[in-house]
This record gives C-alpha cells, sequence and structure tokens, in this order.
C-alpha cells in the first residue's frame, strides 16, 4: 500500500511542482464548491472521477461508488425533510410539504460534495507530506506539520484499522451476524486502532524533541524546482483558470431551484464557458495521455 502510494506521487500532477500543483487543485476544489449549476458540478465530478481512475484503476475506483451514493442519497433526503419549498409536492410529513425542487437541490448539492471528496483525495495523494513541509516550511512550519500529519493520518488509520480487522479475523473474532455484535467488534477494533496511533504519536513526539525540532530556526534542503513544464503548465492552467471563474460565479447564466427549477441566460456564453471549465478541471488527465505523465 505504502509503494503503491509512492508510485503514485510520480504520476500526473505529482510530476509537476509542488506549488502549481497545490494552486490547481485548490481552484478546483474552489470552483466546484462555488456553483449550483448541476453542469458544472457534473463535469467536476466528471473529470475528477477520470483522474481517479487514471490513477488508481477501475477497481479502486468502483469502491468509492457506494459512498459517493450514500453522500447523494443523504443530502437529498435531508433537504427535502429540512426545506419545504417548491410548487411540486410529492407528500405530506406531518403537514410539511416533501417537494421535487427540495430533492433536485439537495441531489446537486450532493454531487457537489461527491466531487470535492473527489479532489480532496486526489490532492491528498498527489501533495504529500513532503511537500507539504517544503511549501510551507519556511514561513508557516507549524501549519504545514499540522496539514501534513492530518493528511497522513487517514490513510494511515485506513490501513490500520485492516490490520487489524485481519488480525482479529485470524483470531476467529471476525464477527458477521447480528447488528449489535458486529457494531461491538467494530468498535472494539477501533478502540485498538486508537490506542495503537496515540503511542505512535507519543513516540513520534520524544523522537522531534530528541532531534531538537522547534528548538530554533533549522535549515532543509529540497530538490523541488520550477522547470519549464513547470511555467507552461501554470500559463495554461492561469489561461483556463480566468473564464471557468468567470462562469462560475459571474456568468449572466443562472440557475434557480425555488419556487421551481429553471435557467436563464445566453446559452451559447453558458456553452463556450463551460468548454473553459471542462478543459480546466482536464488538464491533469489530458496532459498525462498527451505528454505521457507517467514517470520522470
Amino acid at each position: 500500500m505504502v509503494l503503491r502510494d509512492k508510485l503514485l506521487e510520480r504520476r500526473g500532477l505529482g510530476l509537476i511542482h509542488p506549488w502549481f500543483a497545490f494552486i490547481y487543485l485548490v481552484m478546483a476544489l474552489i470552483l466546484t464548491m462555488c456553483s449550483v449549476n448541476p453542469v458544472l458540478i457534473f463535469l467536476s465530478l466528471f473529470a475528477s472521477s477520470l483522474y481517479e481512475i487514471h490513477l488508481q484503476g477501475w477497481m479502486k475506483y468502483i469502491r468509492y461508488i457506494p459512498w459517493l451514493i450514500l453522500i447523494i442519497i443523504i443530502t437529498t433526503i435531508g433537504n427535502m425533510l429540512i426545506s419545504h419549498n417548491g410548487m411540486h409536492v410529492l407528500f405530506l410529513v406531518n403537514d410539511n410539504r416533501i417537494t421535487v425542487e427540495a430533492g433536485m437541490y439537495g441531489a446537486v448539492f450532493g454531487l457537489m460534495f461527491a466531487a470535492a471528496f473527489l479532489w480532496c483525495d486526489i490532492m491528498q495523494r498527489m501533495i504529500t507530506g513532503e511537500k507539504l513541509t517544503f511549501m510551507f516550511g519556511s514561513f508557516a512550519p507549524s501549519l504545514g506539520l499540522v496539514i501534513s500529519m492530518t493528511l497522513h493520518y487517514i490513510p494511515m488509520l485506513r490501513r490500520r484499522m485492516n490490520i487489524v480487522h485481519n488480525a482479529q479475523a485470524g483470531m476467529g473474532r471476525n464477527v458477521r451476524k447480528g447488528l449489535f455484535k458486529r457494531a461491538r467488534q467494530w468498535g472494539k477494533e477501533f478502540s485498538i486502532v486508537i490506542s495503537w496511533t496515540l503511542e505512535n504519536a507519543i513516540d513520534t513526539s520524544q523522537t522531534m524533541t530528541a532531534m531538537g525540532y522547534g528548538v530554533g530556526r533549522r535549515s532543509s534542503y529540497s530538490n523541488y524546482r520550477i522547470k519549464t513544464s513547470d511555467v507552461i503548465f501554470l500559463i495554461i492552467i492561469v489561461g483556463l483558470m480566468v473564464p471557468s471563474f468567470i462562469v462560475t460565479v459571474f456568468s449572466g447564466y443562472k440557475v434557480y431551484y425555488y419556487p421551481t427549477f429553471g435557467m436563464m441566460g445566453d446559452i451559447y456564453e453558458m456553452l463556450i464557458l463551460s468548454i473553459f471549465y471542462l478543459a480546466y478541471m482536464l488538464v491533469p488527465v489530458l496532459a498525462s495521455r498527451i505528454l505521457g505523465w507517467n514517470s520522470k
């Protein structure tokens, strides 16, 4: 698992200068979260899904699909129960209207969160702890360390959960029947993982103290240099970012969900700007295919 993650770092955005890759991913996340236009959100979800498949393959991506569907279902049902606006009523629950428009709005937000989840997963794989330390170490070392450790602990906890679960199954404690028994076994495994992680955190803290971390200003070395390909990448994403930001924030093409769903504005303007938006989101995939971003 660790070796696979290391190999993923050497593909796609992992070959670009950390600052430029970070800027691209942050803007992709911002563009995704700043729009309620279902077309743009779908394009973002489509592009992030393609890049996940390019990085990890179909089988790994398929494991995400149930979670993405769950996110969409939760936001759809949740918004239908909270918001009762809209003209098309499906049914009543305790005299509260459950409307089609509320369901559509919740579904769009679910698609937005699903796309944001995939972009965050891509960022977690491409912007490693080493790169975060390089980017923030000179002017905000504590912030860089906190972000780096946070991104490190998420996959680490996942791996340790699998290790503990397999160990428990090998000891004959793999409970598969009974909801409460399974929940109790899961709680036991989770407690073991947390204890393991806390012990590791103490060891890490003591090691850092012994190495003099935080005593004074320390020098550091990095082999990240801005190359010609990095400059070309930056020019491309800036050129695509401006119209993408315009279509997301300032476009005259508006989408409204209440009292009924509708779109208004110049469809040709929306089409042209959406092409720039999709091109921006697909930059890593297109560059990987055209330029062969698979290895240095």
